[in-house]
């Protein structure tokens, strides 16, 4: 590669090296360009969803001026952490402890007013609170004398030992690496397609979604967003649809480098 790109002689001195990859390739792209930059001072690194419990946060931010990563809106891999999951998962079986109704009850709640009703453009926020409220006891009257409560209460002491057990280690925060690029939603065009690719795919397409992209910190990325489409948001198709959108928006021409075929099969995806 040096023989390629540096010395007297190098067929290809004028190109520029980049390093991209996806999820845990982006996390090693990162790590790679940290190595290989001494070598080759205008490297630059795309990652793309990379992982986020990753390197600290002293890492993470010294190498935003040759790495940048790109998020795309609720994806679940960029906010992964021992300390995000551990948090879901204490968030989840408070909300259980504070359920008062049958959880049939809820899980209707849940498909036709979460679900069917994500469609709507603006939400009342006390009426939420009131739909809450039909189901949900207040954090300061949590039901103490379940079976449940008790169950989880001893669960939580267990886990405390743990820690103290684990010491200062088990506090390390992670982060992902360098200039965060968050692609955030920020409208959704509604047509027939749209509502039979929801109904097809259990509201996992972002089909007639639009995104914009949003500088963001490091720290940023510190909770688990549950949407229904966490996952999916990770899948590289989607993430390099939305970036091309994102790219085209600012007048940026996508089909250099790129074969017919790529061009034409973009172009398919775009008009979708």
């Amino acid at each position: 590669l040096e023989s390629l790109l540096t010395g007297i002689g190098a067929p290809y001195a004028h190109y520029t090296l980049r390093i991209t990859g996806h999820s845990l390739g982006g996390g090693c792209a990162a790590l790679l360009g940290y190595v290989m930059r001494s070598k080759f001072p205008n490297l630059r690194v795309v990652a793309i969803s990379p992982p986020g419990g990753f390197i600290s946060w002293r890492l993470a931010t010294e190498c935003k001026d040759f790495v940048t990563s790109f998020v795309l809106d609720s994806d679940l891999v960029p906010r992964l952490s021992v300390h995000s999951m551990e948090q879901l998962r204490d968030e989840v079986l408070e909300m259980i402890s504070r359920i008062k109704v049958p959880k049939m009850q809820v899980v209707r709640t849940f498909i036709l007013k979460g679900i069917l009703g994500s469609h709507k453009e603006t939400i009342d926020p006390e009426k939420l609170a009131h739909d809450n409220a039909q189901i949900l006891h207040s954090k300061e009257n949590i039901p103490t004398d379940t079976e449940f409560y008790r169950q989880m209460e001893k669960f939580k002491a267990i886990q405390r030992q743990r820690r103290e057990k684990r010491g200062e280690y088990r506090n390390i925060s992670l982060f992902p690496p360098g200039k965060m690029v968050h692609l955030v939603k920020i409208d959704e065009r509604r047509s027939c397609l749209q509502t039979v690719a929801k109904c097809v795919t259990c509201c996992t397409t972002n089909v007639g979604y639009k995104y914009t992209p949003v500088y963001v910190d490091n720290d940023d990325f510190d909770e688990i967003t549950i949407t229904p489409t966490m996952g999916f948001d990770h899948f590289p198709n989607r993430v390099c649809v939305e970036l091309e959108r994102v790219a085209e928006a600012f007048g940026i021409d996508t089909s250099l480098g790129s074969s017919k075929h790529d061009i034409e099969n973009g172009e398919r995806l775009r008009n979708a």
